[in-house]
């Protein structure tokens, strides 16, 4: 078996391969380890449907999310894969809300449509809908629904056909740095070297860069599938997905894949060990969106179809993180979850495959680096 490649990539999840199909597509002799077989629902990168959505509060990911719409049009028309469908979104929230505020300073200053209603105006256009009265609305038609499980499961197969090795069921055992220009890789299946390695393992990582113990938080969030009492009302043509900024942060999507409206709470679940986590929701979740949608949208508060627990694995900030790991400028460690990563999947690709050839993207900007991106989390108690 071969063992030596120009760059090998740690994690078959949305970054892991994202890096890897950019990287072959530029020509790079790239392996591939994963731990689990690729496409495992272990992690945060399955399921079939994450928002898509240009309404960004911060600058710097409004200015990503631009660049990852263009980069999943091209995906889309060059391999002729529907990845993404288009629906509208609502940013809902009360007028004072600064988030909002900055969701329409971000799309006014780069040219994109979008509209502001107040209750009122919503609950005439969408009926769905019982707001608060101090509500404010931002719709953006641009925002849509993404595929994970398809992105993923096409571009770890274009990543082989560009050349790229894909191993999995091929836990890495240790990394050995003794070496900052030739970082190796121990697995079960022998020694891997290259120039440069991407450790990007999502909730794995502290286990293989303990640098990162107490800077990433694993979490087990989930989503709950509800019949809706009026099926025809939430179809995607008659009913954008949502963020409701509030706390706890509800968001929603129309009838896609099943039959039900789909809600998730962000960041609300338990703190857990990727490896000893039981899966199971909690009801008490459950009941929290059940009552989001007793109050605001009542004809989607029918039974529960379904409920499904992911990882969140998150930093202090809430930002992603790519930076060098301090025994090898050769090593590039990368978490790009934080509970919103997948939307920037293209983008996380070009950033990694940019620092591979010794340049820095422009979008990687200051604040994804460990330090700022990743200060400890606060000891418990």
């Amino acid at each position: 078996m071969k063992t030596e490649y120009d760059t090998i990539v740690i994690g078959g999840g949305m970054a892991g391969i994202a890096a890897a199909h950019e990287l072959a597509r530029r020509g790079q002799d790239v392996l591939v380890l994963e731990q689990f077989g690729f496409g495992h629902d272990r992690g945060s990168s399955a399921g079939p449907s994450r928002i898509f959505r240009l309404s960004q509060p911060l600058r710097d990911y409004a200015q990503m999310a631009r660049r990852a719409l263009d980069l999943w049009r091209t995906f889309q028309t060059e391999y002729a894969t529907p990845l993404y469908r288009p629906t509208g979104l609502l940013d809902l929230g009360s007028a004072d809300n600064a988030a909002l505020t900055d969701i329409q300073t971000n799309l006014r200053e780069s040219g994109q449509d979008f509209e502001v209603l107040d209750a009122a105006s919503l609950a005439r256009r969408y009926p769905q809908w019982r707001p608060g009265d101090d509500w404010q609305v931002i719709y953006s038609p641009e925002a849509g629904i993404l595929n994970p499980s398809l992105a993923l499961e096409l571009l770890t197969a274009m990543s082989g056909v560009l050349g790229a090795t894909l191993l999995d069921r091929t836990p890495v055992l240790d990394l050995d740095l003794r070496d900052p220009q030739a970082p190796r890789v121990r697995t079960g299946r022998g020694v891997f070297t290259a120039q440069r390695l991407i450790v990007a393992a999502g909730a794995w990582l502290p286990a293989l860069a303990p640098l990162l113990a107490g800077r990433l938080r694993v979490t087990q969030e989930q989503v709950v599938f509800f019949r809706p009492r009026q099926p025809e009302a939430f179809v995607p043509e008659r009913f954008p997905l949502f963020i409701q900024w509030q706390t706890p942060e509800v968001y929603g999507f129309p009838m896609f894949h099943l039959p039900g409206v789909k809600l998730g709470l962000h960041l609300s679940g338990p703190q857990v060990s990727p490896d000893t986590r039981d899966g199971l929701p909690r009801p008490k979740l459950t009941e929290v969106m059940r009552a989001f949608l007793e109050a605001h949208l009542p004809g989607a508060a029918g039974p529960v179809m379904q409920a499904k627990t992911c990882l969140y694995t998150t930093t202090r900030s809430g930002d992603f993180v790519y930076d060098t790991h301090p025994e090898s400028e050769n090593v590039l460690i990368v978490s790009a979850c934080s509970g919103t990563g997948f939307k920037f999947m293209p983008v996380h690709g070009e950033i990694i495959a940019e620092w591979v050839a010794g340049r820095r993207h422009p979008l990687c900007t200051g604040r994804f680096g460990l330090e700022r991106a990743a200060p400890p989390f606060a000891a418990p108690g």
